[in-house]
């Protein structure tokens, strides 16, 4: 005797809680995480640059990056009513480092509450992103293989890095899924038979690339990417009626997404604004900056860095996930969709594994895989060829892409099984899920230096990778309590530049050039992972024994980012090879 199914009402109220849930357990991982984090490196220039445009109503500090995150930053933590140097020679001059750190850590503003509050609107558009995730992998894929690109997204470590700052990545991924789930609706409009336009759609896509381009200079990769797979779509619209029906909806889409980005600009007179500002991209990075790959620096980008830094990064189930999404990729562009492999699969829906496969449309299902494949690839292409090699987190869009994708690989499997062990694809669900679930609250709050297990684990970290993939800052504010509970009254610290340590009540002594040059003095020392990585950089080109990372063993590691070293009482720089456990 079986069971009946719930009706389609139960279900859909029971998949709304469960949506509710991973979306509310998300936001409150990145909360949490985040409320005990510091100020980042970009957020002392970021957060303040924010606070200073609604307090003015002009963007006059960080025009290298564009607006969006800023202004909703700033307007969230502007209701605390900080204390803001706007007459300052700083703000006068554009120094937007100096006048951020003056806004965090001199003018008597509580830091913690600004950042606090300040970062809200990111993990709520990460939060958005997560719904979009489930709304594309449900309509193209069905409801299992929209449950795993939730649950996966939801508890990504990589995702969750990054949805606790004040910073563009988590934004230009979340608004750059609805833009791209709003072209694929609109790019189907036309399924149902004849010619539809797809008015609905068309503002709700150009809305979403607007904000996106707003958040982000990438996002300027998603129009030739969105180009590119309507081209390639076969079902699309032919003759001259279908250009004729494609400008309308490139019109449509480009000018709701030109009026939202000059909204987000305060309406500026000046038609090139956009891109005027897109110049100054990269500005403050130094000459000659070398970039870092385990082990190696260049001054040239790394080819190969992002698929490095996924690899190293990404948790095993990602991993697997990415394996299962490229196998479905190539099994459905080889299998004969018009003959018995959509039969087999629309066979498998009629059975009931709909519910945990996919919801292909007719004739070449493998068509809907375009509007997630292309602009993947798309984003990788550009990132690695364009972007500097400094962060994992600019490949972030291809975590969402790619849970989506799965559900492709979820529907075949589902489809492969006899119909008496189609039980086996939820279970898959489930097992892929808990699994990341494990990964996650292994490593909670410290997502930003995760490294997967084959690559040694987070202590790997600065063997392979520096910067924002390790070491933003982010602990230098719970330094000071770590500090009194080893017994340590005081250390030379050296940060990832300016941090406001003694705002954070950090008690420090100076770290001389002669500690690198030589060899450290006695007593306690505490280097950032993004420090000790570049220390191999100056014992390489300077001679200088600032290898402590190979050399050295710390005493203890906080948060993955902040290494504690602590020497005998010797000036002789052998000794203290042996120190610590």
């Amino acid at each position: 005797m079986h069971d009946a199914p719930l009706p389609r009402s139960s279900r859909s109220a029971l998949d709304l809680l469960w949506v509710a849930a991973l979306l509310a357990l998300h936001g409150a991982l990145a909360v949490t995480s985040g409320w005990i984090k510091s100020a980042t490196y970009d957020e002392v220039s970021h957060l303040p640059a924010g606070l200073a445009a609604v307090s003015t109503g002009e963007l006059h500090l960080n025009r290298q990056h564009p607006p969006l995150v800023k202004l909703l930053a700033g307007w969230s933590a502007g209701t605390l009513e900080p204390n803001l140097p706007l007459g300052s020679e700083a703000y006068r001059r554009g120094e937007e480092w100096n006048f951020g750190f003056d806004v965090l850590f001199e003018q008597g503003n509580d830091a913690w509450a600004l950042l606090r509050r300040g970062r809200l609107p990111t993990t709520a558009l990460s939060m958005l992103g997560g719904l979009v995730v489930f709304l594309w992998g449900r309509r193209a894929f069905g409801r299992g293989a929209a449950f795993l690109a939730l649950g996966l997204y939801a508890l990504s470590p990589s995702v969750l890095a990054q949805a606790r700052w004040v910073t563009m990545d988590t934004a230009v991924t979340a608004l750059g899924m609805a833009a791209l789930y709003g072209w694929w609706r609109l790019a189907r409009s036309g399924d149902g038979g004849g010619v539809d336009v797809g008015w609905r759609w068309i503002a709700p896509c150009g809305l979403a690339l607007g904000l996106a381009l707003g958040s982000k200079w990438s996002a300027l990769v998603l129009i030739p990417a969105m180009a590119l797979a309507e081209l390639l779509d076969p079902r699309g619209p032919g003759g001259r009626s279908g250009w004729k029906l494609r400008g309308l909806r490139w019109g449509g889409v480009l000018a709701t997404a030109g009026l939202t980005v000059w909204g987000i600009y305060l309406f500026p007179a000046d038609p090139w604004f956009y891109f005027r500002d897109l110049g100054g991209l990269y500005g403050d990075l130094p000459e000659g900056y070398r970039f870092f790959l385990a082990g190696t620096f260049q001054e040239q980008r790394f080819p190969h860095y992002f698929l490095a830094t996924f690899a190293l990064k990404s948790t095993p189930v990602e991993l697997a996930v990415a394996a299962l999404a490229a196998a479905g990729g190539v099994w459905t562009l080889r299998r004969p969709w018009a003959k018995d492999g959509g039969a087999k699969i629309e066979g498998a829906k009629a059975e009931g594994a709909g519910a945990v496969g996919i919801e292909g449309a007719q004739g070449a299902p493998w068509a809907d895989d375009l509007y997630l494949w292309i602009p993947a690839a798309a984003w990788l292409a550009a990132t690695s060829l364009l972007a500097t090699n400094q962060g994992h987190r600019y490949i972030l869009l291809l975590y969402p892409l790619l849970f989506v994708l799965a559900g492709r690989g979820l529907g075949l499997l589902t489809a492969a099984l006899p119909s008496r062990r189609r039980y086996l694809a939820p279970l898959v669900v489930v097992a892929l899920v808990t699994a990341q679930v494990a990964e996650t609250f292994a490593h909670h709050p410290d997502y930003l230096p995760y490294f997967n297990r084959p690559a040694g684990g987070v202590e790997s970290g600065p063997h392979w990778l520096d910067d924002s993939n390790v070491d933003w800052n982010q602990d230098v504010g719970r330094l000071g309590p770590w500090l009194a509970s080893h017994g340590v009254t005081s250390a030379r610290t050296v940060f990832l530049g300016r941090t406001g340590a003694a705002y954070y009540g950090v008690p420090t002594e100076p770290f001389l050039e002669a500690d690198w040059r030589v060899g450290p003095r006695p007593g306690a020392y505490v280097l950032s992972a993004h420090v000790l990585s570049r220390g191999r950089e100056l014992h390489a080109y300077e001679g200088w024994a600032s290898d402590w990372l190979d050399r050295y063993r710390p005493v203890a590691v906080l948060g993955g980012s902040l290494y504690l070293y602590v020497f005998p009482g010797s000036e002789d720089p052998s000794v203290p090879e042996d120190a610590g456990p």
